[in-house]
C-alpha cells in the first residue's frame, strides 16, 4: 500500500512546470488587460476631444444682438469710471490694455484700457453712449467690435441695408458710401460666428481714405441661409458667398477690390482668392489674426484643454482627435490649410496679429510673410488678444492700415 503514495521523479519534475506555466499565463493575460484598458482610455481621450473640436471649431452658433450679460459684474461706478469684477464668461478681455464696447440692460457705451485695482476687479474709464449708466450689481458685456447696436448707426455714418444674392439664398449686408473714388471698395469678412460689427472698425478707417466698403455675412451667419453641413467651413465652403458679394461691389461701379478679413475671415479671403475666377479684380488684401491653418489653430488651443487641470493636451491624443474628427465630421484638414500653398498671395497683402492671442497664435502670420515676404507685410501689435489689434493700439493700427491702402504699386 506505501507504494501507492509514492511520487515518481516524473511526477515530482511535471508539477512545478505546470504551476510555471500557469503563472505565466495569467501575467500575460494581466498585461493584455491594461494594454487594452490603455487603448480603450486613449480612444476614449480622442473620441472627447474630437468633440471639442468640433464644439470649439466646427460648430455654427451666430452672434445675435444683444450678447449675453455675462462678461462683468459692475462694482462701482464714478464719474467717468467703472469698476469691474468677473462675471461667468470673463475671458483674457477682463483686465486687457485695450477699448471695448460694453453694453448692459438699458445703456450702451465704451470702457478704455484696464487698471488693475486687485487680484479680482479693474477700473477702467467710462463713456456712455446710450442709454443710462450701470448701476451697481449690474451685469454686462464687453465686446471688441466696440460700436454695439443692432445695425451699424452708432458708428455715425451714411449706411444702407443691402442684399447680396447669394448661391443659397440672399446674404444681408450693410454698404457704406464715401466720398472718394468709388471705383475701388472694400469688402470686410468677418470672423468665426461674429458679426458684421466687428467690421466697422475697418469701415472707420476706410471711410477716412474716402473708400465706400461693403460689410457682408456669409452663410451660417444670423440672417443668412445654413450650410447644409450645420458646420463652419473655415473658406472651403463660405467662399462662393464672398464671390457673391464680390459681384455685387463690381456691379454697383467697383473695378478694384481690397478684401479684409478678420479671423476666420482671412481663412474665407484666402480660399476665394485660390479658387474663385474673380480673384483677379483684387488689388489688396488686409488680413487681421487670420486663421489659415486650423490645424495649428487647435493644436495651439490643446496647450491649456485639459479638463480640471487645464494642462496640455498630450500630441498623440490631438492628433488622434483630428483624424476621428475627419471621420465623424467630414472635415478635410488639408482644404482649410491655406499655409502648405501660398500662391493664392498674389497682391500686396498687410497682416496684423496680436503677440497675446489666444486663440490663433502670431506664428501663422509669421509663417505666411516668411513664406511670401515680398507680397506679405507682417506688423505684430504685443500685447493685443484675438483680433484686437485695432482695440489695443487704435493709432498705430490705423495708421499702418491707411498707409498701406494709400501706398502706390
Amino acid at each position: 500500500m506505501s507504494a501507492v503514495h509514492t511520487t515518481t521523479p516524473s511526477q515530482s519534475q511535471h508539477r512545478p512546470t505546470h504551476r510555471a506555466g500557469t503563472g505565466s499565463h495569467h501575467w500575460w493575460r494581466w498585461v493584455a488587460g491594461v494594454v487594452v484598458l490603455v487603448l480603450v482610455a486613449f480612444l476614449g481621450a480622442a473620441w472627447y476631444f474630437s468633440g471639442r473640436i468640433y464644439s470649439g471649431a466646427l460648430a455654427s452658433t451666430p452672434f445675435t444682438y444683444p450678447p449675453a450679460f455675462d462678461d462683468v459684474r459692475v462694482v462701482s461706478v464714478t464719474d467717468g469710471r467703472v469698476t469691474l469684477d468677473k462675471g461667468p464668461d470673463a475671458g483674457a478681455s477682463f483686465d486687457a490694455p485695450a477699448s471695448y464696447g460694453m453694453v448692459w440692460d438699458g445703456g450702451r457705451g465704451y470702457v478704455g484700457p484696464a487698471t488693475a485695482v486687485d487680484a479680482d476687479t479693474v477700473a477702467r474709464d467710462l463713456t456712455v453712449a446710450d442709454g443710462s449708466a450701470p448701476v451697481v450689481g449690474a451685469m454686462a458685456a464687453y465686446e471688441r467690435a466696440y460700436w454695439l447696436g443692432s445695425d451699424p448707426s452708432s458708428l455715425g455714418l451714411e449706411w444702407t441695408d443691402v442684399s447680396v444674392a447669394g448661391p443659397d439664398g440672399p446674404l444681408p449686408a450693410w454698404f457704406f458710401p464715401a466720398e472718394g473714388d468709388q471705383t475701388t471698395m472694400a469688402v470686410v469678412v468677418h470672423g468665426q460666428n461674429g458679426s458684421r460689427l466687428d467690421g466697422l472698425r475697418v469701415v472707420d478707417t476706410l471711410h477716412r481714405l474716402g473708400m465706400p466698403a461693403l460689410v457682408v455675412t456669409y452663410r451660417n451667419d444670423a440672417g443668412a441661409p445654413a450650410d447644409a453641413s450645420g458646420q463652419l467651413g473655415y473658406g472651403a465652403t463660405e467662399w462662393p458667398d464672398l464671390q457673391a458679394a464680390v459681384s455685387w461691389a463690381t456691379e454697383h461701379g467697383a473695378s478694384d477690390i481690397v478684401l479684409v478679413g478678420q479671423s476666420m475671415g482671412g481663412g474665407v479671403v484666402a480660399a476665394f482668392l485660390e479658387s474663385s475666377p474673380q480673384a483677379a479684380v483684387v488689388s489688396r488684401v488686409v488680413l487681421d489674426a487670420p486663421m489659415l491653418s486650423l490645424a495649428q489653430v487647435v493644436d495651439y488651443g490643446a496647450r491649456t484643454a485639459m479638463p480640471v487641470t487645464g494642462g496640455a493636451v498630450p500630441t498623440p491624443i490631438i492628433w488622434a482627435a483630428e483624424q476621428i474628427a475627419s471621420l465623424r465630421f467630414g472635415l478635410d484638414w488639408s482644404a482649410v490649410d491655406y499655409l502648405d500653398d501660398t500662391a493664392w498671395v498674389r497682391v500686396p497683402t498687410l497682416v496684423v496679429h496680436g503677440l497675446d492671442d489666444p486663440t490663433v497664435p502670431a506664428t501663422v502670420s509669421q509663417e505666411l510673410a516668411a513664406q511670401v515676404p515680398d507680397l506679405v507685410t507682417l506688423q505684430e501689435f504685443p500685447g493685443a488678444l484675438h483680433v484686437e489689434s485695432w482695440n489695443t493700439d487704435r493709432t498705430r493700427w490705423t495708421q499702418v492700415v491707411t498707409q498701406f491702402l494709400s501706398t502706390e504699386g
